[in-house]
């Protein structure tokens, strides 16, 4: 004979089962943001577009020990509009007018951003790797330069999902920041036959 409390008690069990399993957050936001020591001030008009060209749109993989498949973590925001409001503002900051008509073009590409976490019983080890192609298009000259970053960090047991994002925020900031304060890209602008 059934008991009638078994068929609750499994479905109890296994909602709890799968809501231990769901305790890492699914989507996480980067916030970065651009910090200048000192602003030159230019008269320079570009347009900018961005486009994203990662080949993998998740932020952060987790791979377990002895499984195949990795826990992956989306962003919770778009990542290619954030990244071009902070360099179009930082570079307005320095004197650069954006109109959309304009003979100079800033091209933001975005080719990796992401962080490759391992994890055993006893400790994680997180790479996070980030690279953002710039050109810039004028009728005289053409730049492109490539940024990029790689930071490693380590830690005990399991890895904190917010945390991780919290070093991805400082570490895109920095990338961010040395992109908007290149001097070689506003001297393409600048430059005039």
């Amino acid at each position: 004979m059934k008991s009638p409390f078994l068929l609750p008690a499994l479905l109890l069990g296994g909602v709890l089962g799968l809501s231990a399993c769901s305790s890492q957050p699914q989507q996480v936001q980067l916030q970065p943001t651009v910090n200048l020591d000192s602003v030159a001030q230019h008269s320079i008009i570009a347009a900018i577009k961005s486009q994203d060209l990662r080949s993998n749109r998740f932020l952060i993989s987790i791979h377990q020990d002895g499984e195949e498949q990795a826990q992956l973590i989306a962003s919770g925001s778009n990542l290619r509009q954030s990244i071009e409001q902070q360099l179009s503002t930082s570079w307005q900051q320095q004197g650069v007018g954006f109109v959309p008509d304009s003979p100079n073009l800033i091209t933001i590409e975005l080719l990796e951003l992401a962080s490759k976490v391992e994890e055993s019983s006893v400790k994680h080890a997180a790479t996070s790797t980030m690279r953002i192609k710039v050109t810039v298009d004028t009728p005289h000259k053409t730049l492109a330069k490539q940024f990029r970053s790689t930071h490693t960090n380590e830690g005990a047991f399991s890895v904190n999902v917010n945390k991780q994002a919290d070093a991805m925020s400082q570490q895109l900031s920095e990338l961010l920041t040395q992109i908007a304060s290149d001097p070689q890209l506003i001297e393409v602008l600048e430059y005039q036959l």
